[in-house]
């Protein structure tokens, strides 16, 4: 690989080295299309003699290129930064990897501004608008749609690593990255030096239930709440004023009930440092639009129309490279009856955030019928399960609830589990907690898995970070 120094975006602001690594389409034809995967690496700090090797990262999604996630490379603990590469890429499809799904991604779920919530409309709407967008992206790009499931992206992975050298793999995925990581020991078993799942997707489970993730934010909200109880009865106030009538905005736009609830989705599952000061000013700023004096409305209306307090304008969990890529995953499509009644059992769970994104992850596939799932990935149990490696999660993880991360542990039986009581989603990244980033610095530099499982206590942030 020609590594050169990075000319673009993150890594080039963050002085990383880029490559591209030439790939076939698909990995068993190998005089067929090919493809590039771009590739990031930042050297290890240490010297020579305290170098082990590469350590891999996958940010997630799935659908979210690697070389936004550069900065990653300088939160993780610094005996890792000297020991390892921080190595990480855009798999197949996404990002600087050519070709690359232009003109797919899709807008959130339509819901009605105010009043009740026809949650069953709403689902019927979502599967009209998903089909309509994923049919047009396989239209435009059908070859490589079909080749950007995660098997493909796992044989990348290990190409990858024969390519820097590294006789086995250390890896290190979060979300949707776990995915990766345990493939990855289903296909290669016999070449894994250290894996950290971090925040797993349940190795058992099918199309249909990944759905079962819709209730994880509201108790990742739920676990906020508790550490922020002055909250609480703003938050309730705020979301009964915007179901009778939104926010003028200044700009003649509207402010919903929804641009509150989906950043906070989002807010509670980032690191205590982080969601406290942004869920904090979000609910602070709509409360005080709603009910300060007519100087902090004035002022309250105006913030209200930063990207970061309102609902966003791509929907991350639908279309493009997640729908790509989950429903070449899955074979199984959800039947529209099955899909209702999921629904109404969401609800019952999760009646804060549940109906949104219940009606995403149900809907998800529509438009994909008729398009062949050509290598979906393996589900447990699996022939190799004696697999070392290190399962992270938090209790209550406001996407990947933490009884999946018990399920990867019921898959790999030699891996152990590190739980930590929190609500944030990757617990790795700029977590606070000193036992979680003790025990995950010793495996990687060791490769020794934990004789038993761990727990670690909640600790509250010793800095916060604040809103922009």
């Amino acid at each position: 690989m020609d590594w050169q120094p990075c000319q673009s975006g993150a890594p080039a602001k963050l002085g990383f080295e880029c490559a591209r690594l030439l790939r076939p389409l698909r990995h068993n034809k190998l005089d067929g299309p090919q493809i590039e995967i771009a590739v990031y690496r930042l050297p290890a700090s240490g010297t020579a003699d305290q170098r082990l090797g590469a350590l891999f990262f996958n940010p997630g999604g799935p659908g979210q290129p690697g070389g936004s996630s550069a900065n990653n490379a300088f939160l993780i603990p610094q005996e890792l930064r000297q020991a390892f590469d921080f190595v990480t890429w855009d798999p197949r499809g996404l990002g600087a990897s050519t070709p690359s799904l232009t003109g797919c991604n899709v807008g959130p779920v339509r819901r009605p501004a105010t009043g009740p919530v026809d949650w069953q409309q709403v689902l019927n709407q979502r599967r009209q608008e998903l089909g309509d967008a994923n049919r047009a992206c396989i239209k435009t790009h059908r070859e490589l749609v079909t080749a950007m499931g995660t098997v493909e992206n796992v044989h990348d992975l290990d190409a990858l690593r024969v390519a820097l050298g590294d006789t086995k793999l250390t890896y290190w995925g979060v979300s949707y990255g776990t995915v990766i990581g345990s493939t990855y020991a289903a296909l290669y078993s016999d070449k894994i030096r250290a894996l950290v799942l971090d925040g797993s997707v349940d190795p058992w489970i099918d199309l249909f239930g990944l759905s079962e993730s819709s209730v994880a934010p509201d108790d990742a909200t739920r676990f906020f709440l508790a550490l922020y109880p002055d909250l609480a009865p703003k938050l309730a106030r705020v979301l009964d004023r915007l179901e009778l009538s939104p926010i003028t905005l200044q700009n003649g736009g509207s402010y919903t009930r929804w641009d509150v609830l989906d950043p906070l989705q989002n807010f509670v599952t980032l690191p205590d440092m982080i969601s406290g000061p942004f869920a904090r000013t979000l609910i602070e700023t709509v409360d005080r639009a709603l009910f300060g004096t007519s100087t902090e409305q004035i002022a309250a209306i105006k913030r209200l129309e930063h990207p970061l307090l309102r609902s966003p304008e791509i929907d991350r969990n639908a279309g493009a490279g997640f729908a790509a890529v989950t429903c070449q995953d899955f074979p199984q499509r959800v039947p529209v009856k099955r899909q209702q009644q999921q629904l109404k059992r969401i609800l019952v769970q999760a009646p804060v955030h549940g109906g949104s994104l219940g009606a995403n992850f149900l809907a998800l596939c529509s438009g994909y019928e008729n398009l062949p799932t050509l290598n979906p990935i393996p589900r447990a149990p699996f022939p190799e399960a004696d697999v070392p490696g290190l399962i992270v999660g938090s209790s209550w993880d406001g996407s990947t609830p933490w009884v999946w991360s018990t399920a990867m542990a019921r898959a790999f039986p030699a891996m152990r589990t590190v739980q930590t009581v929190g609500s944030q989603h990757g617990t790795v990244i700029g977590v606070q907690s000193s036992c979680v980033r003790s025990v995950v610095s010793k495996y990687l530099l060791s490769a020794e898995v934990p004789r038993l499982d761990v727990t670690c206590p909640y600790e509250p942030p010793k800095v916060e970070q604040e809103f922009p």
